[in-house]
């Protein structure tokens, strides 16, 4: 009896749809590392929003968005001509249209419209911050140790995919889902040639988080994917940390990098609360981050 004969057919069939799985997993995974390496392609491809693939099962965007939108011009535009009617009693609107306000944020996000580019704001910011390591870098003393603390969400790995997919809702069960899969590993490219640098010139480089413990493992399996290599500690919340406001949790991680002797030249992080409190860093880098506020 031949081979073919001996598999039965609903083993074929199994097998034939783990085949197509697997390749459109790898198509999937390779559109989005390709739209990370035209970030990372200088100045011209900081204009430029990675490309996400849409998982088997899941629409694109939220029930809610149309398929075509008036762009941020044409809705104010026309909000302006239907006020300017005489005919028309005018409500006094103190706070911008949210469904307006979220057109702005993906035109950002996109890199599209007048509204300035996400992608290359981050990298500008990134680039600042490699000429002031340059600076403080010329000031070590022999024998001393220096150390970079950054964040990890919007600084160190990109969510852009997930919020993308979420219609900027930052929703939570589908973020914290999100975080430990193995498609967010995508990097911000301007903060992975800042930790690269900061290695090159002998500075340990320690993740700070916000995170859970129980996200551990599949943090430092994306860290590694995205090509941070080489650091010295990852903290996350653990016990009673996660109770704690941001500002006091940090504050307390970075308290323990000093009292082992580290001298912190530089925090990177896109909230405030990732850069206040105690034990501040001699430079704290601000990185911008229109899609949500942690306090």
């Amino acid at each position: 009896m031949g081979i073919a004969r001996m598999i039965s057919p609903d083993v074929s069939v199994d097998f034939k749809e783990r085949s197509r799985d697997l390749r459109r997993f790898e198509v999937q995974r390779l559109i989005r590392v390709m739209g990370v390496v035209v970030l990372a392609c200088g100045v011209c491809a900081a204009q430029v929003a990675p490309v996400c693939p849409v998982p088997a099962g899941r629409r694109a965007a939220s029930g809610h968005r149309a398929a075509v939108r008036p762009s941020v011009a044409a809705a104010r535009a026309k909000a302006e001509a239907d006020a300017a009617d005489p005919s028309v009693l005018v409500a006094a609107e103190p706070m911008e249209n949210f469904g307006v306000a979220r057109y702005r944020l993906e035109d950002y996000a996109d890199c599209v419209g007048d509204g300035g580019c996400y992608w290359a704001d981050v990298d500008a910011q990134a680039k600042r911050a490699e000429a002031a390591l340059d600076r403080v870098v010329a000031t070590r003393r022999a024998g001393e140790k220096l150390a970079m603390v950054l964040d990890i969400d919007e600084t160190s790995l990109s969510n852009y995919c997930e919020l993308k997919a979420e219609d900027y809702g930052f929703l939570g069960t589908m973020f914290n889902a999100w975080i430990v899969s193995p498609e967010a590993d995508m990097v911000l490219p301007g903060t992975l040639r800042l930790f690269n640098k900061a290695r090159a010139a002998g500075i340990d480089v320690f993740f700070i988080t916000g995170r859970p413990g129980e996200q551990r493992a599949a943090t430092a399996k994306n860290l590694e994917g995205a090509g941070y290599k080489g650091w010295k500690g990852l903290a996350l919340r653990e016990g009673a940390q996660k109770t704690m406001a941001t500002v006091e949790y940090k504050s307390q991680e970075r308290k323990k990098i000093v009292d082992a002797g580290y001298r912190i030249v530089m925090s990177v992080g896109d909230q405030w609360s990732d850069l206040d409190g105690e034990s501040r860093a001699e430079i704290s880098v601000k990185l911008p981050n229109p899609f949500y506020y942690l306090p």
